[in-house]
């Protein structure tokens, strides 16, 4: 699957709704897109310099991760500096600005979810409504979920199946509202759910090219999303998208000892590309498939060559 087209911004509604800038200066950059696989989900990556935000609001959240510089805002009454590496958590239709307070500016990168969203991941979590989230602090120095929000953006801007990017989503929003929601919700236990398991886990296994859904997934399961990510990566070891991937290029395995060519491999076996298998390929096997595709051939003549 190619990954959704950025638009680069201002872009008039997006302007409207979040306060970006009329133009931008020589060094800025500012990209924004939507992710409609992830219910229209908006992105947003941008570097700012120069340019300072009039207050604004959001309908939903606003929630990201500061890649370099400090970005400072005021919010709630008070000022709030968020240097690289924090995680900004701003509440919706919580005024404040932005602005830059040293003289290279700052990156980040930001996502929009709707508090929906959000109340139904405290609701999975906890196993009743509660409402919608809020966050306490603007600005949390959290190392693990500001790698969940960069790896979100990734798969977002590379080749990457719906079912990763539905993954990592939904583990973003989990680590973000477990972590920092007020009150903390007690997360109710998660049970083993064996069968339930193993129908998707055989689905995975019958159909690995398909671009399969989580929500295909679950009800295969017979359970909501939240709760069938969080008891398969309780029983497998691995988040669905990532199992995905294992089972492919063990497949790809057994078409390249059946020569196969790479690019035919990928096609077959829902790569977005070649480049794609043998990223993944060469992540796991530790060579390209090119080059496992030579050596199984040679091993059926007798010779053997080192990868």
């Amino acid at each position: 699957m190619s990954p959704p087209h950025p638009l680069s911004v201002p872009r008039q509604d997006f302007v409207a709704a979040h306060g970006a800038p009329q133009g931008l200066g020589p060094r800025e950059e500012c990209v924004f897109w939507r992710a409609e696989e992830l219910g229209g989900l908006e992105l947003l990556k941008a570097t700012y310099i120069t340019h300072t935000f009039a207050p604004h609001s959001h309908d939903g959240f606003a929630l990201g991760v500061i890649e370099r510089g400090v970005e400072a805002f005021r919010y709630r009454g008070e000022m709030q500096y968020a240097p690289a590496g924090t995680v900004v958590l701003v509440n919706p239709g919580e005024l404040h600005t932005g602005h830059s307070v040293q003289d290279g500016g700052w990156t980040y990168r930001m996502f929009y979810p709707a508090p929906r969203l959000l109340e139904d991941v405290a609701t999975e979590l906890t196993g009743r409504s509660r409402g919608t989230p809020f966050f306490g602090a603007a600005v949390v120095d959290d190392p693990d979920a500001a790698q969940l929000i960069r790896a979100l953006h990734d798969s977002m801007e590379r080749p990457a199946s719906a079912l990763e990017r539905q993954s990592r989503l939904f583990a973003t929003l989990v680590s973000l509202v477990s972590r920092h929601a007020a009150p903390r919700p007690d997360a109710r236990s998660v049970g083993n759910e064996n069968e339930a398991v193993r129908r998707a886990r055989d689905y995975l296994e019958a159909h690995p090219g398909e671009n399969v859904t989580l929500e295909h997934l679950a009800n295969l399961a017979g359970l909501s999303v939240f709760h069938f990510v969080r008891v398969f990566r309780r029983e497998v070891g691995l988040p669905p998208h990532a199992y995905q991937i294992e089972l492919r290029v063990r497949r790809a395995r057994e078409l390249l000892r059946q020569g196969l060519p790479p690019g035919q491999v990928a096609a077959a076996l829902g790569f977005s590309d070649q480049s794609h298998l043998t990223r993944e390929f060469k992540r796991r096997i530790g060579l390209t498939p090119g080059r496992y595709a030579a050596s199984a051939g040679s091993f059926k003549t007798g010779t053997l060559e080192a990868p």
